[in-house]
């Protein structure tokens, strides 16, 4: 019975340190200039526009100043619906609540979407989804071999 004790001791010592261990996998020092240079070159920056902070706010209903940066960039040309956003949470953020607002832009999209219009965009905006690495936040509307391809990218380039 004695030795139970200090072996559940150290079981919950190392438990706590991994658990602290794995909350600072990510690096919070990249410029977003240098992730969306990844993320276009994925999916062709010169069909891709930079959205304004008009955009964010009114129609994924996200304060811009509130992040310490961001990028949506959407297709200029009309022949696709590929679109993504990367957006840096400030020291302080929280990436849960910025996640939860960009998958309810993402669940009015989808529950806004006509089907008679570009029907074989529609399983790309079905599989977005949102990733967090850290204190960036990203989504993806785009074929399953560009977003895969890109969410690999991007978790080399930020892992620890």
């Amino acid at each position: 019975m004695k030795m139970k004790r200090p072996f559940a001791a150290l079981l919950f010592i190392s438990l706590l340190l991994c658990l602290c261990a794995c909350g600072a996998k990510y690096r919070d020092d990249v410029p977003l200039s240098r992730i969306t240079a990844v993320i276009d070159a994925r999916m062709g920056a010169d069909s891709l526009e930079e959205m304004t902070s008009g955009f964010v706010s009114g129609s994924m209903h996200l304060d811009p100043n509130s992040f310490g940066g961001y990028v949506v960039k959407i297709n200029k040309k009309g022949v696709n619906i590929d679109e993504y956003g990367v957006f840096r949470t400030p020291e302080n953020g929280k990436p849960s609540e910025v996640k939860d607002a960009i998958d309810g832009y993402l669940k009015m999209r989808r529950d806004t979407w006509m089907k008679e219009y570009m029907p074989e965009e529609k399983p790309k905006l079905d599989k977005a989804e949102v990733k967090v690495y850290g204190n960036y936040i990203l989504y993806v509307i785009a074929d399953d071999e560009v977003r895969s391809n890109l969410y690999n990218d991007l978790e080399k380039l930020l892992k620890k």
